[in-house]
């Protein structure tokens, strides 16, 4: 009897050591990392904001190949979830609050022998000269019994989350890759007024003048009222790739002849209705060189119609980078403008008469 009283006198004292022990524990983590992603705010929280996006870059997908997702109707946005089983275990995840590209909180949930344990999660991205500052994290409270598994969290969450932020950018950095060039062939254009300025450089300067052509147009537009009828469009009157130079004009289609004051470099055009060869550019900018290469290349090449001699081809901006963030979703439509080739008819082939000749008797 006496041994068992000291057994338990041990275990008595052996639990009040461990309870002193979980006292002196910190049952708080946080536990994130930071990653500059080189995009726009935008592009990283649509990303993030849709969980069917997950499966793309989530570093639990390449630790553990059992996992099985389901998605419900909402996925994206407040009140989204999803959930998922695999033969490590089974858990769930939840969209608390959103702010649009600058926050997400979340709620994970993993199914554990001993009840639900939840975590939050969050997402902070901070806009900066290069790109975004993605941090991912997690945090919580753990109970009084299992305080002392802290520490495993750290280890375990830190080097996951530094995986994920890796896998996401490699993810965002292809998908903004991706482009398209296609030809919807001869259409008919219109035409109209629209407001210019104009330049001339070097072909490899296009790209940098551009943009300050532009401002010159949008803020003429914008101090005087003017109602624009589209978006924006280069016109090319030169393009010489012999010697590398070019004469452009940077245009905004309005409904209506506008007299611009005397010594303005802003003007007013008016484009003829005519017929074009049209070519859509479904990505970035830095493709454009592409396109107008398949968009001189059809042209040239084009059954029924030719390129028009020293015709000014243009291409047209539908939507625009402060809008569409991600550069994958541009589009670009490009026109060359084209003539209709007359069929000249055969000549008439000479009838040949037959005269024979009558014969002796």
């Amino acid at each position: 009897m006496k041994i068992l009283k000291y057994i338990f006198l041990l275990l008595l004292i052996a639990v009040v050591i461990g309870a002193i022990y979980l006292a002196t524990l910190d049952g708080n983590y946080d536990v994130k990392r930071t990653r500059l992603i080189k995009v726009p705010p935008d592009v990283v929280f649509n990303e993030l904001n849709d969980y069917k996006n997950w499966k793309d870059w989530g570093p639990w997908y390449e630790m553990d190949s059992s996992i099985v997702a389901t998605y419900p109707d909402n996925t994206i946005g407040e009140g989204a979830s999803y959930s998922w089983v695999s033969k490590e275990g089974a858990g769930s995840m939840k969209t608390i609050k959103v702010e649009k590209a600058k926050s997400l909180d979340q709620e994970i949930s993993f199914k554990t022998p001993f009840g639900d344990m939840k975590s939050d999660v969050y997402w902070n991205l901070e806009k900066v000269k290069e790109g975004t500052n993605v941090t991912w994290g997690m945090k919580g409270e753990l109970d009084f019994i299992n305080r002392w598994m802290v520490g495993n969290i750290e280890k375990q969450m830190g080097p996951m989350e530094e995986r994920g932020l890796e896998l996401l950018d490699e993810n965002i950095q292809k998908d903004i890759k991706v482009y398209s060039v296609k030809t919807d062939g001869v259409v008919d254009y219109s035409g109209g007024f629209y407001l210019y300025t104009s330049t001339s450089s070097k072909i490899e300067d296009i790209g940098t003048k551009f943009p300050v052509l532009l401002m010159k147009v949008a803020t003429f537009i914008k101090s005087n009222s003017i109602r624009t009828t589209g978006g924006p469009f280069s016109l090319y009157h030169k393009y010489d790739e012999e010697n590398g130079t070019s004469m452009f004009s940077v245009c905004y289609p309005v409904s209506e002849r506008i007299i611009t004051p005397e010594g303005s470099d802003i003007l007013i055009g008016f484009m003829e209705r005519g017929r074009y060869l049209k070519t859509t550019l479904n990505g970035s900018y830095e493709n454009s060189q592409k396109a107008w290469e398949k968009a001189m290349s059809e042209s040239e090449n084009l059954e029924g119609y030719k390129m028009i001699e020293n015709g000014e081809p243009f291409e047209l901006y539908v939507n625009s980078p402060i809008t569409t963030p991600n550069p994958a979703n541009l589009i670009t439509e490009i026109y060359v403008p084209v003539k209709k080739v007359m069929a000249i008819p055969e000549p008439p082939k000479p009838e040949i008469i037959v005269i024979e000749e009558p014969q002796e008797n």
